[in-house]
C-alpha cells in the first residue's frame, strides 16, 4: 500500500507521532511531505522528557566521562583533523562545513568500504535515518565540487540504492571500489 501525502498541512500544523518502530515514523515522516512540524518519539518517556521537562534521576557519584580524542585520518595529501576541524588537500585548506567534513571524514576512515545512506546519516546527523536521502546526497555533491576545485586525485563514488565509497582516481580518472560490507 502506498502512502498518499496529507493534505492541508501548513506551517501552523504540528504532528505528534509515538511509535517504536523505526519503520512507522520514516512513513508518518513522507506522509507529512515537508509541511508541517512534525514530533517523533519512540515512546511517552521521551515525550515526557522533551514537553515537560521530566527527567531521569542521575546517577550518584557519575564520573565525568573525558573528552574523547578523535584520530586524524591521512589519506595520501588528504588530512582531515578531526579535533581541530581542519581538512587539507596537499597542505592547502579546504573550506567545509561540519556536515561535509564529517562526511569525508567517515568514507576516508579506514577500511575502504561502501557506507550505506543509513550509517552515512545516522553517523554524521546522530538521528535516525528516514529513508530519504537528499540530505546526504545534496552533501555529497557539494563535496565532489570543493575536492575538484582542489584538484584532488580522489572521488566520492556511489553505489546504486546503498551509499557511497571513496575512490582514489587513477591516472586515468577512474577510481575502484572498496568491498561491500
Amino acid at each position: 500500500m502506498s502512502a498518499v501525502p496529507v493534505e492541508g498541512l501548513d506551517d501552523k500544523t504540528v504532528i505528534v507521532c509515538i511509535s517504536p518502530s523505526h519503520s512507522e515514523r520514516a512513513r508518518v515522516a513522507r506522509l507529512m511531505g515537508g509541511s508541517g512540524t512534525l514530533l517523533m518519539f519512540s515512546d511517552l518517556d521521551a515525550v515526557r522528557r522533551v514537553l515537560f521537562g521530566a527527567r531521569e534521576p542521575e546517577p550518584a557519584a557519575a564520573p565525568t566521562p573525558a573528552v574523547r580524542r578523535m584520530d586524524t585520518v591521512v589519506r595520501g595529501p588528504l588530512v582531515i583533523d578531526p579535533n581541530r576541524q581542519r581538512v587539507t588537500w596537499a597542505g592547502v585548506p579546504l573550506p567545509l562545513t561540519r556536515i561535509e567534513r564529517e562526511v569525508l571524514a567517515a568514507l576516508a576512515t579506514p577500511p575502504s568500504r561502501v557506507w550505506t545512506y543509513r550509517e552515512l546519516y545516522e553517523r554524521v546527523w546522530g538521528a535516525d535515518y528516514l529513508d530519504d536521502p537528499s540530505a546526504i546526497r545534496s552533501t555529497i555533491k557539494r563535496l565532489r565540487a570543493k575536492l575538484r576545485a582542489a584538484g584532488a586525485t580522489i572521488a566520492l563514488e556511489s553505489t546504486r540504492g546503498v551509499g557511497f565509497y571513496l575512490a582514489e582516481l587513477g591516472p586515468d580518472g577512474a577510481g575502484a571500489a572498496p568491498a561491500r560490507r
